[in-house]
């Protein structure tokens, strides 16, 4: 069960810049955040894809996914005080997504892939694995 008295918190992580940090224990399994955003279709997400592109400094926090056929996304990037876009990257991360619905709305969820500390950094893979991705952003093999 999460406990909102002690939500993770955003920290400066060192060669990352922003992360998140569990304040508390969490078992394998627990709900951790939201990845929230705007949900948009596939069309609507590469318009705005390329928009960001143009702007460095506003960056990119878009979560595809396919949800009863079609596939979706999740624009995080507008800053919201939401935790789940802060989530940095490893392939050996102690976070996953899990995609759940509510009312045949779809919502995508971190909840704990291992047990994790107070004080651990929160990590999922992103699951990009794109040539040019991996070339603009080499962290992505890490």
């Amino acid at each position: 069960m999460f406990d909102f008295f002690y939500p993770p918190k955003v920290k400066d992580i060192v060669g990352k810049g922003r992360g998140v940090v569990a304040t508390r224990h969490f078992s394998k399994g627990d709900f951790i955040v939201e990845y929230a955003g705007n949900l948009i279709d596939r069309k609507e997400a590469k318009l705005k894809e390329a928009e960001y592109l143009q702007d460095t400094s506003i960056g990119c926090y878009m979560y595809y996914f396919i949800y009863k056929n079609k596939q979706y996304c999740v624009d995080a990037t507008a800053e919201s005080g939401r935790l789940g876009r802060l989530i940095n990257h490893s392939k050996h991360g102690n976070c996953c997504t899990k995609l759940t619905s509510i009312d045949d709305t779809p919502y995508l969820i971190l909840c704990a892939s291992k047990d994790i500390e107070i004080d651990q950094e929160l990590l999922y893979d992103y699951g990009d694995r794109d040539k040019e991705s991996l070339e603009a952003h080499p962290w992505l093999a890490l």
